[in-house]
């Protein structure tokens, strides 16, 4: 497909990565020049060096584009080149909309606007932060079929139960109606045999009914229930939007910000919230806080460096879960050398939703194309959930009959409303959500889970 890709920020250069991986040609149209060197030199794109006009959308194709993203610091300016992009011809069209007003707005005049995707990467990240909060066991959650399967990842520690065991003991011990999934040893993600034995740091990947789930992580005494109270660091879109969904669940909040005018913004909004304007980077505020008694503490300022060592230092005054968002790719692969569970990357977030609508897209003409896409393990593998249709060779023969593309396993079924965990004998029915999970991404529909 052709793409043209305006703002290479930090969104803009994770959509243009993700998207020239999967094989499509990328234009970004991009005025900073540094922006544009550094694009050009690190992938595989073109480029122009310019404001996002007429001119210079005619000069990136979007005359010709099957899909145009508008990924630049202004609403309005997204907004506009969408607009302009769809009167030139682009096909589709997908706008980055930050501020909430304008976000509530977009959303109900999508349609009229010609729009195929609102995203709103501050709203995502709050979302992804929400899971976790409530699953405070797992270092990533995500929900598939309307919340009927969970995907659940966590680290096996040196008293797991689990070390030391094979994929065999746990489904006759512990894993009753979940799923091994993937296994991630060494920097390395695959999806285990039955005889694979357990070890202390292994990253687990499971699959279930959310009950299912709990029961599993009680029965290897890893359960923790939703956090109660949280501290959060960094009063911006993604913490004001974090702190209402989390007020809105009956968790208490403490928000720490430094400045005044955001401080008293938040305060009008949410006047039950406990602000303290001050420096949240001072142990003396985070103590006056009551970080030491807190269930969690999330840090969400402007400066990675700044988020990992206030989560280190949360984690050393006995804080059990923190969470801290992280832009920069190094500060991710660092993070381990903290101890910290895998931080949260708006940019990642957003380029898993565009993914999933750019191979919706490839693939309209099929009935079971992707539902929906999500990366875990540190993206070294994708899960999708597709619908099965009629007329799909997948239908009515036992699993252990289709030949399935290597690296890839079919995690769970959902019919009517019920989380199946499959064995060789299952069979899948037209109508059934299916979740795939594979260390070869690339899957755009329900049939290509099997070998070409």
């Amino acid at each position: 497909m052709n793409i043209v890709i305006v703002g290479a920020g930090k969104i803009g250069s994770a959509l243009a990565r993700y998207l020239v991986e999967e094989g499509h040609s990328i234009t970004v149209v991009e005025r900073n020049p540094e922006r544009v060197s550094r694009i050009s030199t690190s992938l595989d794109v073109m480029t122009v060096c310019a404001s996002a006009d007429i001119d210079s959308l005619k000069l990136a194709g979007a005359e010709e584009a099957n899909l145009l993203i508008a990924a630049t610091d202004s609403d309005e300016s997204n907004i506009l080149c969408c607009l302009v992009a769809r009167k030139l011809g682009a096909k589709n069209t997908v706008a980055r909309v930050r501020q909430e007003d304008h976000f509530r707005e977009v959303l109900f005049l999508e349609k009229e606007l010609g729009l195929s995707l609102v995203i709103n990467p501050e709203l995502a990240c709050a979302n992804e932060i929400s899971r976790v909060l409530r699953f405070p066991s797992a270092t990533q959650v995500d929900t598939f079929a309307g919340d009927r399967a969970e995907l659940v990842e966590f680290k096996l520690k040196a008293d797991n139960p689990l070390c030391g065991t094979t994929i065999t003991d746990y489904h006759g011990a512990f894993g009753e109606g979940t799923l091994v999934a993937a296994i991630v040893r060494d920097g390395e993600a695959f999806i285990p045999t039955s005889k694979f034995v357990f070890r202390a740091e292994d990253d687990v990947l499971v699959v279930g009914s959310p009950r299912r789930i709990s029961r599993l992580f009680k029965k290897l005494a890893i359960f923790k229930e939703s956090v109660r109270d949280v501290i959060i660091v960094g009063g911006g879109r993604i913490g004001l939007y974090l702190t209402r969904e989390l007020v809105s669940a009956g968790i208490e909040v403490t928000l720490i910000e430094s400045n005044r005018r955001i401080c008293e913004e938040i305060k009008d909004m949410l006047p039950q919230l406990e602000v303290i304007c001050d420096d949240g980077t001072q142990p003396s505020v985070l103590e006056d806080a009551g970080i030491e008694s807190t269930d969690a503490f999330v840090a969400l300022t402007g400066v990675d460096e700044i988020n990992t060592i206030l989560c280190s230092y949360a984690q050393s005054v006995g804080v059990d879960k923190v969470i801290a968002k992280v832009s920069e790719a190094h500060f991710v692969d660092m993070a381990p050398s903290f101890d910290l569970d895998k931080p949260i990357q708006p940019q990642n977030i957003i380029a898993e939703q565009v993914l999933q609508h750019v191979r919706g897209m490839e693939n309209s003409a099929y009935d079971s194309g992707v539902e929906l896409l999500r990366r875990a393990m540190d993206d070294k593998l994708e899960v999708l959930e597709f619908v099965a249709k009629k007329g799909s060779p997948c239908l009515e023969r036992p699993l252990n009959d289709l030949e399935l593309r290597e690296s890839t396993l079919i995690a769970a079924i959902i019919r009517k409303g019920n989380c199946i965990i499959p064995n060789g004998m299952s069979t899948i029915h037209a109508g059934d959500r299916v979740i795939a999970v594979t260390t070869r991404p690339g899957m755009t529909c329900l049939e290509d889970i099997l070998r070409s």
